[in-house]
């Protein structure tokens, strides 16, 4: 017999953790669903399954062997309109990695920190994006690689 997972929650580690909640309410439209003096689990409204968990970095009940960078990880936010995220994203002077650029997989991805120095991935489908019209994103990628690709060596 094998354990059943109930449910998934990714936690991070917040240095501040009222600024943190502050980010994910702007960026994501999350809201609180439990909050206390340490530990604050958001989720967007009416999907109470979703949840991101936010936990004072120096809790006693942060886990120790979880401090430090956040190495070798991320975490995707799949919003309705990547381009509102950026908006807020520029209006809260965070660090903007990468704005959106449209990937060939079918996502309109940017990169941002969190206040944590989280990796934050948004993104939204791209065609979507296409039906919504208005202004669109900063160009397209035939990868997701991080790296100067051919089409950006044009001279």
């Amino acid at each position: 017999m094998h354990a059943t997972v109930n449910r998934i929650l990714f936690n991070v580690l917040a240095k501040d953790l009222r600024a943190s909640v502050e980010f994910y309410r702007r960026i994501a439209s999350l809201e609180p669903v439990f909050e206390s003096e340490w530990y604050v689990v958001l989720s967007p409204p009416g999907q109470p399954n979703v949840q991101i968990g936010l936990i004072d970095q120096v809790s006693e009940f942060a886990p120790r062997h979880a401090w430090g960078v956040h190495e070798g990880s991320y975490l995707t936010l799949v919003v309705d309109d990547v381009r509102l995220a950026l908006g807020e994203a520029r209006e809260m002077g965070l660090d903007i990695i990468e704005e959106p650029v449209a990937l060939e997989y079918g996502q309109t991805r940017m990169l941002i920190r969190d206040p944590n120095g989280l990796v934050i991935d948004i993104s939204t489908p791209t065609e979507d994006l296409a039906r919504m019209g208005g202004d669109s994103v900063a160009g397209s990628r035939t990868t997701a690689i991080d790296q100067p690709q051919p089409e950006d060596s044009r001279h």
